[in-house]
């Protein structure tokens, strides 16, 4: 069965992913109430910019590769969690970027010695703090939206009995 490829469907991929990430950004600061929304704007771009760069490539994988499993749960999982981890991590890689382009200041050269292991440092504790703070705010609203971006690209569940039910 192939997946989804009209360009229809992937124009709405291409921009609902990146605003259901940043909306679920928006939510859960909203819900928490202790930062305002100015304040966290970055926040929201790397969200939305990470769900964009996520949805590319997830799309890439949806055609390449997981299309070729023949069982629809068997899709379905891939593409769930294909999206979920290619999410957190283009999130978690954009975050470290800006958290570096913001030490970088303090650091040695980058192509020094001791410059290499401050940035391997500074991009491992970005993506740990990412990994800890940043993916909670994806849970509320794109986690349930990727299950139902997974099963419309894979059109759907089918439920199939093998054997007599009872």
């Amino acid at each position: 069965m192939k997946p989804r490829t009209s360009p229809l469907f992937l124009l709405a991929a291409l921009a609902g992913w990146p605003a259901v990430c940043a909306a679920s950004t928006i939510f859960t600061v909203l819900l928490r109430r202790h930062q305002s929304l100015g304040s966290s704007l970055s926040l929201i771009g790397v969200q939305a910019f990470g769900g964009l760069v996520a949805v590319v490539v997830w799309l890439v994988l949806q055609k390449w590769w997981i299309a070729r499993f023949k069982k629809p749960a068997t899709r379905f999982i891939l593409s769930f969690i294909a999206l979920a981890a290619l999410t957190a991590g283009a999130c978690a890689g954009i975050f470290a970027l800006q958290f570096w382009a913001y030490f970088r200041h303090w650091h040695e050269p980058i192509f020094s010695h001791i410059g290499l292991i401050q940035f391997v440092w500074t991009i491992s504790a970005a993506i740990y703090q990412y990994a800890v703070l940043g993916v909670r705010q994806l849970v509320p609203l794109a986690m349930p939206a990727g299950a139902i971006l997974s099963l419309l690209v894979n059109d759907g569940l089918r439920i199939e009995a093998h054997g007599r039910i009872r």
